[in-house]
């Protein structure tokens, strides 16, 4: 698998990295890297891009971790009854 490292400017956040085109998205943060399956969300989402892109599909330019923490644990809440997922820091950042 050939990794491209791409920098990009958001608060906390050191860079993404893609793979296989759009499938993985590796967030690298000081709490440890978040590895993101986007094919498979964008297939748990039904193709409905605006449940993680609120505005337009593209790089999201509020990313970081108030969206992280509000749109991604938020879906993943369990009483949120929408995609099941982790919600600990432990369950999304991997220390390498």
């Amino acid at each position: 698998m050939k990794w491209i490292f791409v920098p990009v400017v958001f608060a906390g956040l050191a860079g993404v990295a893609f793979a296989n085109g759009k499938d993985f998205l590796e967030f690298r943060n000081s709490k440890g890297t978040v590895i993101f399956a986007h094919a498979k969300h964008e297939k748990l989402a039904d193709n409905d891009c605006k449940v993680c892109h609120e505005n337009q599909v593209g790089a999201i330019r509020s990313f970081g971790k108030a969206y992280a923490h509000r749109v991604c644990i938020g879906c993943h809440e369990p009483e949120a009854g929408k995609m099941e997922g982790p919600i600990t820091c432990e369950g999304c950042h991997q220390s390498s």
